[in-house]
Parts: structure tokens; C-alpha cells; sequence
């Protein structure tokens, strides 16, 4: 099987599952307002959409699906009922969906709230990871990784077999990744 490569990464949820209070819901918009408001009021709009940022594929694309899947969220929890949206994404959205006004906007947001979510958490963090299409989400949310992950994706060449360990009180997660077949610069796109 070769050497195996540990992977740490955070093991965050012990918080029950729940259905989004309406107070959540109302302070959203509120914020999606407020962002939308702040992209109108903006002398140059076009300057705030941020370029996407190169993300893992093939195999560090799994590695990483694998440790957010055992850490369950960690850098989730301070999302809140902002998930980090700011007018820079709004400026992206506003420019990918140009049929859409504010309120169309409002309600692609609304509608991909978790139906039952993290207590305590981002609004978008339910059972099965972010209910939020990566194309709706804030920058920061397609590009933050854990130490654990981070250094990871530094690793030159990549290993081919990593081992993700989340650890919370005494309790561990565990999963085994393998490359299928190693290419040549795969990790980054």
C-alpha cells in the first residue's frame, strides 16, 4: 500500500440538527439587503467581482471532500446568518444571473437554506455540508482550508494514500483516501 500520509483536520459538530429559526431567515435577507444596497451604491461594481480562485481537483480534490466531510464543518460555525456574503459576491452573482433583480437575488439565497442545520451555525451548514451552490458563495468559503488541508495541498509530489483523522474528545473520524493513478502536476486547476 505504500507510506500513508495522516492528514489532521478539526471535528467541530457535536450541535444538534434543527430547523433555521425564522429570526435567522429575516436577519439574512437583511444582510443580503444590506449588500446589495453597498454593490448599487458602489462607484465601480465590475471592480468588486473577485477572480475565482484555482481549486484542488482529482485527488486533492478528494482529499479535501474527504477531510471537510470528517471535520464536518469547523469553519463553518462562525457564518452565522452572513455566510461571509458580502457585495463582492453579490457583484458576482448579480453579473452570473443578469436576469435576476434584488429580489430574485434575495431568493436564490433564501431557498438554499438548510432545512435542518448545525445549531449554532452558518444558516447554509446542514447534515450533508453547504446547502449553497459554490457559485452563490462567498470567495472565502470556495478557498479557506484547514491547516491540516492547507498543508496537504502544499505537498510535492502528493502522496498516494492520506489518512483523515478529525479528533473531539476522545472521539476520532477516520478515512482513507487513494489515488487512483498519480498524473503529473494533478492538484491544483
Amino acid at each position: 500500500m505504500g507510506k500513508v500520509h495522516t492528514v489532521s483536520v478539526p471535528a467541530a459538530q457535536e450541535a444538534p440538527l434543527v430547523r433555521p429559526a425564522s429570526y435567522r431567515i429575516r436577519a439574512l435577507k437583511r444582510h443580503l439587503v444590506d449588500s446589495l444596497r453597498d454593490l448599487r451604491e458602489a462607484k465601480h461594481p465590475e471592480r468588486l467581482i473577485q477572480k475565482r480562485t484555482a481549486q484542488p481537483e482529482g485527488f486533492a480534490a478528494d482529499v479535501v471532500r474527504a477531510g471537510c466531510t470528517q471535520c464536518q464543518g469547523h469553519c463553518c460555525r462562525g457564518g452565522g446568518e452572513h455566510a461571509y456574503l458580502d457585495d463582492r459576491t453579490m457583484a458576482r452573482v448579480r453579473r452570473d444571473n443578469p436576469e435576476l433583480d434584488a429580489a430574485g437575488v434575495i431568493s436564490l439565497y433564501v431557498d438554499s437554506v438548510a432545512d435542518q442545520g448545525f445549531e449554532g451555525s452558518c444558516v447554509f451548514h446542514g447534515a450533508q455540508g453547504c446547502t449553497l451552490a459554490k457559485l452563490l458563495r462567498a470567495e472565502l468559503c470556495n478557498t479557506y482550508y484547514c491547516n491540516g488541508l492547507w498543508d496537504f495541498l502544499k505537498l510535492r509530489p502528493l502522496p498516494g494514500v492520506v489518512e483523515i483523522v478529525a479528533n473531539r474528545g476522545g472521539v476520532e473520524r477516520r478515512a482513507v483516501v487513494k489515488a487512483v493513478a498519480m498524473e503529473e502536476g494533478a492538484g491544483w486547476s
